[in-house]
């Protein structure tokens, strides 16, 4: 079967511990646990009895893990003090299924039995007004030093949410300056409006591909995508090498029926490296619109050894595979990603 022909000739462990470290130094935690998880599938399929190595790697992959919980657990207790009760709860289990610190993961679970409780009567106090004195698990959440945490917080959320950006975009998103930081916290927070003023200013100041980018994305959402398209491709005459421009003219192409025109911006990324495993599963699934079978399948396939993807991908070819009366092949990759492969 070619499938297991591609499986056996893929690279081995080394490359993905290697892969993991580099995200790792990047700080790109999610990436390192994906290449990380992926080598150490690789080192047990080749039977290595070395039993240094494989601690080794666990290690790095349960740091990994640590590292999200805390970033899980910093925007939890935003989420708190915001009284998102619901968020901050995901983000306590997020913390609990990654996380394997002991003392991370006991103040997860102190903050889901604990906090919760006062902020849920503080809820059913609302109409009186009488959330400001309310007490979470590190003291009381008033007025008085509200500002330090908030400025502590705003760093930390937006770190949080900038860390798993591709490529070089996490440096230079951070590189933008707390008035960006300020704009992206409060686009993510609901405001639009008040972000797309913060961005025009900056804007005025000096235009790059980044500022192009998140306005297309606020235009997007208000619904002008002829304003957002023409945004995207002005980021893309600043900077080329942007992966987020391309996808966002992929979605945009794609959702306004014009898929076609999508398949040449996803060559593009794939031939200048840019975050290539995902425009290889984004050209599988334009293929499958355009009801070319033959071709998606031929794309699924190319990033079945792709850690952050190769799950996705299998999803998409076993259903394909069984189709087109390819049932070992469709077995083969079910049982495999059943193993909780990455």
């Amino acid at each position: 079967m070619f499938l297991k022909k591609l499986f056996n000739f893929s690279k081995d462990y080394s490359h993905y511990l290697e892969k993991g470290d580099r995200y790792f130094s990047e700080e790109r935690f999610a990436d390192a646990r994906d290449a990380f998880s992926e080598a150490l599938e690789r080192i047990e399929q080749a039977d290595d009895n070395d039993i240094s190595k494989k601690n080794a790697i666990r290690e790095k992959f349960a740091e990994c893990g640590n590292r999200l919980g805390w970033l899980n657990l910093t925007e939890a207790e935003h989420a708190l003090k915001s009284g998102d009760l619901q968020k901050a709860e995901d983000h306590l289990r997020i913390v609990l299924e990654l996380a394997e610190d002991p003392a991370l993961r006991e103040k997860a679970e102190n903050m889901l039995a604990g906090p919760g409780a006062e902020i849920n009567n503080c809820e059913e106090n609302e109409a009186n007004h009488s959330c400001g004195s309310c007490k979470g698990g590190d003291g009381e959440v008033g007025h008085e030093d509200h500002g330090m945490d908030e400025s502590m917080h705003m760093e930390d959320r937006f770190a949080l949410y900038i860390h798993p950006l591709p490529e070089d975009l996490p440096k230079r998103y951070a590189e933008m300056g707390d008035k960006f930081a300020e704009g992206y916290l409060l686009n993510i927070d609901g405001d639009a409006d008040a972000a797309l003023k913060v961005y025009e200013e900056l804007s005025e100041e000096k235009e790059n591909d980044i500022l192009d980018y998140e306005k297309a994305i606020i235009y997007y959402h208000k619904g002008d995508t002829q304003k957002c398209e023409t945004l995207l491709k002005k980021a893309l005459a600043f900077n080329g090498a942007n992966p987020l421009c391309y996808i966002g003219l992929v979605q945009l192409y794609t959702e306004r029926g014009r898929v076609l025109e999508a398949l040449p911006v996803l060559d593009r990324m794939i031939n200048s490296d840019l975050i290539p495993d995902q425009a290889r599963l984004m050209q599988g699934d334009a293929y499958m619109l355009l009801q070319d079978e033959s071709s998606a399948l031929e794309s699924y396939s190319q990033v079945l050894t792709s850690p952050g993807v190769a799950r996705q991908a299998a999803e998409r070819l076993v259903p394909l595979l069984e189709k087109h009366g390819r049932s070992e092949e469709a077995a083969y990759l079910a049982k495999k990603f059943s193993k909780g492969c990455c």
